[in-house]
């Protein structure tokens, strides 16, 4: 087995394969990397996947049929205090995944799915993001004109029409990723099912759908980590500095959506309920509570999309 392990960057792949560091420029097709790749038999590429810049090399992957060990988020954090004292670079991280390839890419890789529902529905779901963040930029403006008397009524009304415009897109583009996921008999029935939880919306669903579908072997642990829910220490020896927090190395988007979700889900679901009230009672923040319940709700979701069983009031759901 010939182990490489590449660090992914918006304009280059740096690997390493035991002898030494390579540049490649990260490119449509790959192809210098490709030929690099070819000279070795039984290849493991080992990376971290990013949710953009590493999609390329995720292609050649499975164009290539080229094994490999896709590390989650919370991994080469870990890796780089371990070996501590080395400093952030490109070629320290393509070291250590090399270092972790040799030692268990052999037993972890496999070669990579593809998933057209999750490629679309992702797409469907940037494209939302950026046209629900003009909006409330838009709503900002909207606001500061209309504490001003002094604001041009015309310009006022231009940007209502703007928001409504961009309300119009953001439906939009919703409606048209549950188009996809409709198409797909396992994809219906799992947002079905995910849409019945109280507290969870659409928008919510949906990228919960995506993620579940994406790391479809990910446990309950793996899955909290790649929404960065994941509790961090500060420890140093067997002394604990500073109070815990979550780690924020997984999905923002993930967790922004399971965080707003809480707003509802602690009225509305009794399970989110019971534990964000219990937390408020010990007289935790309000965050904190609110953390812990968008880590609940995840829970659940992920429970019932492996079960395929709908949410039930009075009875808890391996959560």
């Amino acid at each position: 087995m010939h182990c490489i392990g590449v660090d992914v960057s918006k304009q280059e792949l740096v690997p390493f394969d035991g002898a030494e560091e390579r540049t490649f420029p990260n490119v449509d097709g790959l192809e210098e990397f490709a030929r690099y790749a070819r000279r070795r038999r039984g290849v493991v590429v080992v990376f971290e996947p990013t949710s953009t810049y590493s999609r390329r090399l995720e292609a050649l992957c499975r164009q290539e049929r080229m094994a490999c060990c896709c590390l989650n988020p919370r991994v080469i954090p870990h890796l780089r205090e371990v070996a501590r004292g080395r400093s952030k670079t490109d070629r320290s991280d393509a070291k250590l995944l090399y270092r972790y390839g040799v030692e268990r890419g052999q037993a972890e890789a496999g070669g990579l799915a593809h998933d057209p529902l999750v490629q679309a529905v992702a797409a469907h779901l940037a494209c939302y993001r950026v046209v629900q963040k003009a909006r409330i930029a838009h709503q900002g403006v909207l606001e500061a004109l209309q504490q001003d008397p002094s604001s041009s009524a015309d310009l006022v009304a231009e940007l209502r029409r703007e928001i409504e415009a961009l309300k119009g897109k953001e439906e939009r583009h919703l409606e048209e990723a549950g188009a996809v996921i409709a198409e797909d008999e396992a994809g219906a029935r799992a947002l079905d099912l995910l849409l019945g939880i109280p507290g969870v919306g659409p928008i919510t669903a949906i990228t919960l759908l995506a993620l579940f579908r994406k790391y479809s072997d990910a446990n309950r642990r793996q899955m909290v980590a790649l929404a960065g829910l994941d509790p961090l220490q500060i420890q140093s020896g067997t002394s604990v500095h500073g109070k815990s927090r979550i780690s924020k190395r997984g999905s923002g988007e993930v967790r922004k959506r399971l965080y707003e979700a809480t707003l509802s889900a602690a009225r509305y679901n009794p399970k989110v309920q019971a534990l964000y009230r219990r937390l408020k009672e010990e007289g935790k923040p309000d965050k904190v509570a609110r953390i812990a319940a968008a880590r609940k709700l995840l829970l659940i979701a992920h429970a019932i999309y492996q079960s395929g069983q709908p949410f039930r009031r009075s009875q808890e759901v391996g959560a």
